[in-house]
């Protein structure tokens, strides 16, 4: 090997992991050989034959995929010559490859964070995808390309097996961070599992491009002595693990897309490739493939191109940070760069918080606490464009009289909003006064006093769907242009980020919801059984399930018609979810089948909930009578351990039942965007109603609220400076309650600096700014101006 790999050494190894030569994994045998015979392009099904016909797992996994449903032959397939000249010479390679790399190394791991089977899941799709990518940019070898893809990750199997820290523990901790898998893996571990694997393919002795391939797929690589085909390799493999991982098909259950190194866009350009007919034609063979591995792969083509190309700007816009070379710290007076641009400091942990978001409303958590911070709006928000009436949403408000705000309409072009939304031009007015295109309606609703605006327009490919905008500063001053360039970059990154929540959140409800009901769907259920630990810790050391089926349901659709029938199922989901308990699951099983998990439930409580939903079917309405009259009940209670044969049970009482057919079509996010943030934080004030803010209670009303405490701390007023000593009475995530002198002189809607300790077992400090919102005598309520997303440990402590 050469001084290109830049290797780790033999100690660096053994600082990481422990290097046992009984245990270690060699390299296959039949995989070895089949990789020498591919560089050689006149190699017969006969020599390939004969090296498959070695190794007695792999020849019969051939003969077992030949003989699949995949096939579909007439006749069985019982020799391994007929069996390769079905599959021909490249399948054959490539199959007897992955099965033999598989079978030896990569079901020798053990830990239960680490998905052996989304790993192997996610080598395919790599290696496969690096083929098709290949043979677009006229790779020399496209099939070394496959090899490469299937190898790349192969360090994170030595980091599960001989680490010196656990893999699963990691990943475990890494599914609740934004860092990036590969620099995690070099802070907290030691190394990154390229160096790792590419110190290993040494020790095998691979070809060197190979190695080069899987050293390089997370690094940058174009100052190292490389020829133009080893660089062309590299670039391939890290751009298929990158889309991969966009897809939904990372090595892990999470989404955390990896950044790209510059120079992979000038290798493979995913604009000049057309990577999307790469990804459709990937995703046809990996489909092909999961057919025989039982693999679940959601396909919905026009929704997975808007998922992927949401992920590679977002990607980019981080990677555009990650290498400009900033300092890595700032301080308030650190310029901005001449172009407007964030710092990268901040622009690329927004942008790692961003990644990880799966939500809108998360992505717009992270960008408004982002606003709070850099320019300490006194009150910011989102409006979003109604797609049907052009009116202007406020969606997500904070500040005063937020919840007043929150919902109301603008009509097309009103105010400075309005003139952001329609021409998509940010905007800064440091006077309002003196714009005729500000209007005060709002101001008059809510009572507060606007004296400057800064505005700015969220969208993606020239279609704008809202716009941000911040009103005042809590000190007061105006904002400049230099502001309006940095929130503009933030709107980028918003506009963005939305984009991907919205298709990721779409595609994961066309994979696990039933599209007519709404219900978990029964791919849902499968894996919500498939995990006996889960299982049993969420539903118990007992539970039951009832089984609900329409009998007759084809027969009803033919004599009442499918409107008629599909209301009736809608009716049917409706009282389902009226009569269940907030614990219980349902699913949409099949057509004509439903499912009611009851989580420590014995047949007593399985009888009553039975009992619930016949009641409710009686007092349906008439035009349902007919369909429900044919509905059947069953209940079984069973031990949590005996999970695993739940699915027995289905198989034997629902034999016959078939899919529901599942709409592929996926709205516009234009169309949609509003409505689906209106119902997110609708769901969130449900689920934080029992600590809501008492904003429009009366005075009498104020100290009831949050969790009751005797705390001690000292806060300072903004405006004037002074400061004192306070007992927190009343704390929730969201507002407080304080005691303080009576010869204080401080206002409603005055900002405080408040800190004070917890009663806790590691006193932590909370230090806040609170906006003063009610006054009785000495007791103030105030609001947190700007609240973290993710406040652990005031939550931790809230809610122990």
């Amino acid at each position: 090997m050469t001084d290109k790999l830049n290797l780790p050494s033999q100690s660096d190894i053994q600082a990481v992991l422990t290097l046992d030569r009984d245990t270690l994994p060699s390299f296959p045998q039949v995989a070895a050989k089949l990789l020498e015979v591919s560089k050689n392009d006149t190699a017969s099904l006969e020599e390939v034959a004969k090296i498959v016909e070695t190794d007695p797992g792999i020849s019969i996994r051939v003969l077992e995929l030949v003989n699949s449903a995949f096939f579909g032959l007439s006749r069985k397939v019982t020799t391994l010559s007929d069996a390769v000249v079905i599959l021909g010479l490249d399948e054959l390679k490539k199959l007897a490859l992955s099965i033999a790399i598989f079978e030896k190394i990569f079901k020798t791991g053990y830990t239960k964070e680490f998905d052996r089977l989304m790993f192997w899941r996610h080598s395919l799709a790599v290696a496969v995808l690096s083929m098709k990518i290949a043979q677009k940019v006229a790779y020399p070898n496209p099939e070394e390309a496959y090899t490469a893809g299937l190898l790349h990750d192969v360090g994170k199997i030595f980091l599960d097996l001989q680490g010196h820290r656990s893999y699963g523990e990691f990943i475990k901790n890494l599914s609740e961070s934004t860092d990036l898998v590969i620099e995690k893996e070099r802070s907290e571990i030691g190394l990154g599992h390229d160096d790792i694997g590419a110190f290993f393919c040494t020790r095998w002795q691979l070809p060197e491009n190979l190695v080069l391939a899987v050293k390089y797929h997370h690094q940058s690589f174009e100052n190292h002595d490389l020829t133009e085909d080893e660089k062309q390799l590299i670039a391939i493999v890290s751009m298929a693990d990158f889309l991969c991982w966009t897809q939904g098909m990372g090595s892990f259950d999470f989404i955390r897309p990896p950044i790209l190194a510059p120079e992979v866009e000038t290798w493979v350009n995913p604009e000049k490739v057309n990577i999307i007919n790469c990804i459709l034609e990937m995703n046809k063979e990996i489909e092909d493939i999961s057919a025989f591995y039982q693999f679940v792969f959601p396909t919905v083509d026009q929704l997975k191109e808007n998922l992927l190309w949401a992920n590679i700007k977002l990607s980019q816009a981080n990677t555009k940070y990650y290498y400009q070379g900033y300092p890595t710290s700032r301080t308030q007076d650190t310029p901005l760069s001449e172009d407007g641009l964030l710092p990268p400091d901040i622009g690329f942990e927004m942008g790692k918080s961003l990644s990880k978001a799966q939500t809108v409303k998360q992505v717009l958590d992270i960008v408004l606490y982002q606003v709070g911070c850099i320019f300490q709006p006194c009150h910011w928000s989102i409006l979003l464009k109604d797609a049907k009436t052009g009116d202007m949403v406020f969606s997500v408000v904070v500040g005063t009289n937020s919840r007043r705000l929150q919902g109301v309409r603008l009509p097309k072009g009103e105010g400075i909003a309005g003139y952001v939304m329609k021409t998509g031009n940010p905007l800064v007015v440091d006077d309002v006064t003196k714009d005729k295109r500000f209007s005060n309606r709002v101001d008059k609703y809510t009572r507060f006093n606007t004296r400057s605006i800064i505005a700015t327009p969220l969208k993606t490919d020239n279609k704008i769907f809202g716009v941000i905008e911040l009103v005042n500063r809590v000190n007061e001053e105006t904002f400049s242009e230099r502001d309006l360039a940095l929130l503009s970059s933030i709107a980028e990154y918003a506009a963005i980020a939305i984009e991907r929540s919205y298709y990721h959140q779409a595609l994961t409800n066309l994979a696990t919801r039933d599209s007519l009901t709404g219900l978990k769907n029964r791919f849902s259920f499968e894996r919500t059984v498939s995990n006996l630990d889960d299982f049993q810790a969420r539903f118990g050391r007992v539970f039951s399930v009832l089984i609900l089926v329409v009998d007759g349901m084809a027969r009803q659709y033919e004599t009442l018609g499918q409107d008629k029938c599909d209301t009736a199922l809608k009716e049917l989901t409706a009282i389902l979810n009226k009569t269940k308990r907030r614990e219980d699951l349902i699913f949409r099983y099949a057509e004509n089948s439903f499912l009611v998990l009851l989580p420590l439930t014995y047949s007593d409580g399985a009888q009553k909930a039975l009992a619930r939903i016949k009641k409710a079917l009686t007092l349906s309405p008439l035009d349902c009578k007919q369909i429900f009259s044919s509905v059947t009940i069953q209940s079984h209670t069973m031990a949590g351990e005996d999970a695993g044969q739940l699915k027995n049970l289905l198989a034997q009482i629902l034999s016959k039942t078939r899919q529901p057919e599942q709409e592929s079509e996926v709205a516009d996010m234009q169309e949609n965007i509003q409505m689906l943030v209106e119902n997110e934080m609708a769901l969130a004030e449900g689920e934080n109603a029992k600590e809501s803010s008492p904003e429009h209670a009366s005075k009498q009303d104020i100290k009831n609220f949050g969790k009751s405490v005797s705390l001690q701390g000292q806060f300072k007023r903004l405006k004037t400076g002074e400061f004192g000593r306070i007992r927190v009475e009343q704390v929730s995530l969201s507002a407080i309650g304080i005691r303080i002198s009576k010869s204080h002189r401080i206002l409603v809607n005055d900002f405080l600096d408040i800190e004070f300790n917890l009663d806790d077992i590691k006193r932590a400090l909370v230090k806040r700014r609170v906006v003063v919102r009610q006054i009785q005598g000495n007791y103030i309520y105030g609001e947190f101006y700007n609240p973290p997303p993710y406040a652990k440990n005031l939550g931790f402590y809230i809610f122990s």
